[in-house]
């Protein structure tokens, strides 16, 4: 632990200026409603160019869930100039990355490119708002991809079929209890023409940010962006509730699964977490990474290095903005051994919630939270997130500062508190699964 202490220290210190080197945003809004973000930044010869909507899984028809899913792969899948698949090839022989994900909150696509091509991922992703193609054959395509994949996730493996009941339990009620890709049952007959229509809501530019971060000549950007993004049609923003943080559960549940032929019993904690809107989310986040994160993990201490049990640990947390969850999963081919493993946790979050954290371990976890941070404002696509989440969710740009006054304001009774009102009973959903 002390060698580890050292290393964060020392590490920290190299990246330490950036605290001081805020990313200078600026913003302006074309006629046609699309709103665009620059950060710039001198000291790198590349540039990312980020596609935000802040329309997500939850915006979706209760009777259409996975909708939006699709277009994370119809994205790729050409337009009215480009055949499938070009955007990728284009940007990946000037040797740039290319990359998206749909959410419940939100969904985002970048390119990460030279920054002197930069007019070229301004020319792509214009193309993909303009005419995505979505015709019967690729929409198909797409679906019957996704059912096949989620189809055999589910039946060839326990452990995600586990974690996937575990998180609906969670948010049971809430917007994040269907999974991302909805019912594949009504996925497999929805009508193309519904994917097509809605489109239009996902793609509307009153629901999009143009987020750009890296190098680039100001003046030669906004001609680019005028050149390719000012004859889209024009959209409105659609009203939408304010976001607000979720409760955590008031109701304690325990499941047990038999499963033939299961090597490893498993057990999977799911532990409903603050929303990222919520105050209380980074004192969770900190409690987090002091329980799982592999690099000081306090559960793998207790019950690998303290009590010899040689089990397997593995975490997943959510990113979501209305609520959180942190799945816990303990494995091991000796029952005796888990159920040993159970009561250990069972007693470790207890301790957690009476007694404050130590001094050193404090400094060990900020340390390492601040160093995540940090080396996440010099990857320039996790820049262009935070700025576009951070926007959305409080119609603000400063998250910069912000974020890092909260980490390092941090203190042990922030966490005890936190462990108290989430690792509660009523507030976890535990699934053991034994083999028979």
């Amino acid at each position: 632990m002390i060698k580890t202490r050292l290393f964060l220290l020392l590490f920290l210190a190299s990246l330490i200026t950036l605290s001081a080197q805020t990313p200078a945003v600026s913003t302006f809004e074309l006629p046609n409603g699309l709103k665009v973000i620059l950060a710039p930044s001198s000291g790198v010869q590349a540039a990312a160019v980020c596609v935000y909507h802040m329309r997500g899984a939850r915006q979706e028809p209760a009777d259409a869930r996975g909708i939006a899913y699709l277009y994370q792969y119809l994205m790729f899948d050409g337009n009215q100039n480009l055949e499938p698949f070009d955007h990728v090839l284009f940007i990946n022989k000037m040797g740039g990355v290319v990359s998206g994900r749909v959410n419940y909150d939100n969904a985002v696509f970048y390119d990460l490119l030279p920054a002197q091509e930069i007019n070229v991922a301004l020319w792509l992703e214009s193309e993909r708002l303009k005419s995505l193609r979505l015709n019967d054959a690729n929409i198909d395509a797409q679906k019957n991809q996704v059912i096949s994949r989620i189809g055999r996730f589910l039946e060839s493996n326990p452990a995600y079929r586990a974690q996937t009941w575990v998180s609906a339990k969670v948010f049971e009620g809430s917007a994040y209890e269907v999974p991302l890709y909805g019912d594949l049952n009504r996925l497999r007959v929805l009508s193309n023409d519904r994917v097509r229509d809605y489109y239009q809501h996902f793609q509307n530019l009153g629901n999009v940010l143009l987020i750009i971060s890296g190098r680039f000549d100001i003046s030669e950007l906004r001609a680019g962006i005028n050149r390719f993004f000012q004859d889209i049609p024009p959209g409105r923003r659609a009203a939408a509730p304010a976001f607000s943080a979720q409760n955590p559960r008031r109701a304690h549940v325990v499941k047990n699964w038999l499963l033939p032929g299961l090597k490893k019993h498993f057990v999977v904690y799911g532990i409903k977490a603050p929303a990222r809107i919520g105050y209380n989310f980074v004192y969770f986040d900190f409690l987090r990474t002091y329980l799982t994160d592999p690099r000081l993990s306090r559960l793998e201490t207790i019950l690998n290095a303290v009590n010899k049990l040689d089990v397997e640990i593995e975490s997943f947390f959510s990113d979501y903005m209305e609520a959180n969850c942190l799945l816990i999963q303990v494995s091991s081919p000796r029952r005796f051994n888990l159920e040993k493993a159970k009561y250990i946790i069972d007693k470790e979050f207890q301790a957690l919630a009476s007694n404050p954290i130590g001094n050193n371990d404090m400094k060990a976890v900020r340390s390492l939270m601040e160093l995540d941070f940090l080396k996440g404002m010099t990857s320039l696509e996790d820049r262009c997130l935070r700025i576009g989440e951070f926007y959305h969710m409080f119609n603000d740009l400063n998250f910069f500062d912000d974020q890092l006054k909260r980490l390092r304001r941090i203190v042990p009774y922030d966490v005890m508190e936190s462990a108290k009102k989430y690792l509660a009973k009523p507030n976890q959903v535990i699934l053991n699964v034994y083999g028979e």
